[in-house]
C-alpha cells in the first residue's frame, strides 16, 4: 500500500465538500442531488475517515444505506472504487 497517496485520500475524503462531491459524481456521470450530498458529508464529518481501514469503510457505508438510502451508499461505494487502486 503506497502510504503517500493513502494520505491523499484520506485528506481529500476528510475535507471534501457538497459541492466537490456533487461535482465528482457528475464527473462519473453519477446521479446525486444537493440533498443527498449533505447528508453524505455529514456522515463524513462524524469521524476521521481512514480509507484503509475497511472496518471503517464498511461502517461509514452501512450509515450511509441506513440513513440515507441504498442508491446513495451504492454511489460513495463507486466513488471509492475509483481511488482503490490508488492505495
Amino acid at each position: 500500500m503506497n502510504m503517500f497517496m493513502q494520505q491523499l485520500v484520506n485528506n481529500k475524503v476528510n475535507s471534501l465538500t457538497a459541492k466537490e462531491l456533487l461535482d465528482l459524481a457528475a464527473q462519473y456521470n453519477i446521479q446525486l442531488s444537493s440533498e443527498q450530498a449533505n447528508q453524505v458529508i455529514a456522515i463524513l464529518r462524524s469521524e476521521q475517515i481512514d480509507v484503509a481501514n475497511q472496518t471503517q469503510v464498511e461502517r461509514i457505508i452501512h450509515r450511509l444505506q441506513t440513513e440515507v438510502d441504498e442508491y446513495v451508499s451504492s454511489v460513495i461505494q463507486q466513488l471509492l472504487q475509483q481511488f482503490s487502486h490508488y492505495l
